[in-house]
């Protein structure tokens, strides 16, 4: 399977969508969603990116989740975090990678992640 990048989007870049995801296919056409789920993942952060958007004060796409889509992950509630998984949050302004919510330790990499609406949810084993 290819290789897919996920990330949220604000809602103001899509008009009348609150919660979305971008999911890219290397060679596909961006496809757009509020829940993926991918496994094998990776947390990439561009610092240059989140440089630019540190000095200009305005976010843009530069962190992603990178893993192989369409993986099932048992445990999933149409709501909030799924069973036995953690939640990753990232802030440019608070630091250059995503971190655990409740640790506030660096998240690099997870065995699945779930991303839904704007939350993300990771699983290391």
């Amino acid at each position: 399977m290819p290789e897919t990048w996920a990330h949220l989007h604000l809602p103001r870049l899509l008009s009348g969508v609150a919660d979305v995801i971008s999911v890219k296919v290397p060679g596909q056409r961006i496809a757009y969603t509020s829940t993926v789920t991918l496994s094998g993942c990776t947390f990439r952060v561009s610092e240059q990116g989140r440089q630019r958007c540190i000095r200009d004060g305005i976010r843009n796409v530069h962190a992603w989740v990178v893993g192989t889509e369409g993986v099932r992950v048992s445990g999933l509630a149409p709501q909030g975090r799924p069973e036995g998984f953690r939640q990753a949050l990232y802030d440019p302004w608070k630091g250059s990678t995503f971190v655990d919510a409740d640790t506030l330790k660096p998240v690099l990499s997870a065995r699945y992640v779930v991303m839904s609406g704007k939350n993300v949810y990771y699983k290391e084993s």
